[in-house]
């Protein structure tokens, strides 16, 4: 068996394109300048989570709910709706958008978890079947040009839900919306993104640093279809998956529901995976039998990009995800490599479940 050689420090495969190594084998995400702002991807702000709960509360007087959840079903939006509903006593609905890739247990770990909560269900009308039929035809790109452009933006549908949980709280009268994702997702050094995007400090961002970074994110848009003509017939859903609804903090989302309020609940908390996975099994949430890692296991389609990005950058989302755990200290090396091992691994039967969901060869992926 051939041991794949990997950063002395993470678990950044030394085959990754784009990355260089030293002499000693260390990768320079781990030795860049700038590497010790990992140490600040999960610094916890007690006081000021606490500050904003409060204000969760006080703008809920008079409503029906204090916030609105957005729940994937998977692991920490999951843990995040336990902790707002029993330890912050918050009064709280769920927004859930299901996803042509959302396993089916999945999908029944949402409705077990808000039953027992007693939490009420949203879910987003989105359309599966575009969704579907987007997402394939960007793949069936990819298996005839392997331009990792096409893994990236067959996602694009599924930003259509940074939009819509607005409207849901915006119907719903709810003042606040909460997320639950961390910063050791949302940096894929080395995995679809550029080494040259700054990794950045638990620090607010400005509206005007947001807008310049839409218009960053415009050009790489116009380029990519300068490169690859074909998608100007997918300029609506494009532009709005890059410029309008990107992510939460959208300028537009930002200025176009200026009364709703929102927090990134784990940029001020404690993320504790262990704390996360306890929970989970406490109350009955399930793995899909096809997945290896509680980490996006609400979505399958991931398997994919994993194959994909392997194939294109040399190493998995998951690398990165483990790697960036390494560097913001809340995993040993040894830890990680033990993960690889197993969560690592391309699932075969999640690729074919995939694949058969878009009517699609596995070949090109296995």
């Amino acid at each position: 068996m051939i041991v794949e050689e990997r950063c002395v420090k993470c678990v950044t495969p030394q085959a990754t394109y784009d990355i260089d190594f030293n002499k000693d084998g260390v990768c320079e995400l781990c030795t860049t300048t700038d590497s010790n702002l990992y140490s600040g991807l999960l610094g916890k702000n007690e006081e000021a989570l606490n500050r904003y709960i409060e204000e969760i509360k006080e703008a809920g007087k008079g409503k029906d709910y204090d916030c609105l959840v957005g729940l994937s079903g998977g692991r920490d939006s999951s843990y995040l709706l336990y902790l707002l509903k029993e330890k912050h006593g918050l009064r709280c609905m769920a927004a859930y958008h299901r996803t042509p890739f959302t396993p089916d247990i999945i999908d029944e770990n949402v409705r077990m978890l808000t039953k027992k909560l007693d939490v009420p269900l949203v879910q987003m009308n989105i359309s599966i079947k575009k969704h579907r039929d987007f997402a394939r035809k960007m793949i069936l790109k990819w298996i005839e040009k392997e331009d990792k452009l096409y893994a990236n933006i067959a996602c694009a549908p599924c930003k259509q839900h940074n939009h819509d949980i607005y409207k849901v709280a915006k119907k719903h009268d709810i003042p606040y919306i909460v997320f639950g994702g961390n910063k050791l997702e949302t940096y894929h050094m080395g995995a679809g993104q550029s080494k040259k995007n700054k990794v950045t400090k638990g620090r607010e961002i400005t509206l005007g640093q947001r807008f310049k970074q839409m218009l960053l994110v415009a050009g790489r848009g116009f380029s990519a279809i300068t490169r690859r003509p074909e998608l100007i017939l997918d300029f609506p859903i494009l532009f709005k998956a890059s410029i309008l609804h990107l992510s939460n903090r959208t300028p537009y989302l930002r200025v176009r529901y200026s009364k709703i309020k929102m927090l990134d609940y784990y940029y001020l908390a404690e993320y504790d995976e262990k704390a996360v996975i306890k929970f989970l099994s406490e109350i009955g949430w399930q793995l899909p039998d096809d997945c290896s890692s509680t980490w996006r296991a609400d979505c399958s389609f991931n398997e994919i990009k994993n194959s994909i990005f392997k194939k294109t950058t040399g190493m998995t989302l998951t690398d990165s995800f483990l790697s960036n755990s390494i560097r913001a200290g809340v995993l040993t090396r040894e830890e990680a490599l033990r993960r690889a091992e197993v969560e690592g691994k391309i699932s075969k039967d999640r690729i074919g479940h995939v694949c058969g969901i878009l009517d699609i060869p596995t070949d090109a992926f296995i």
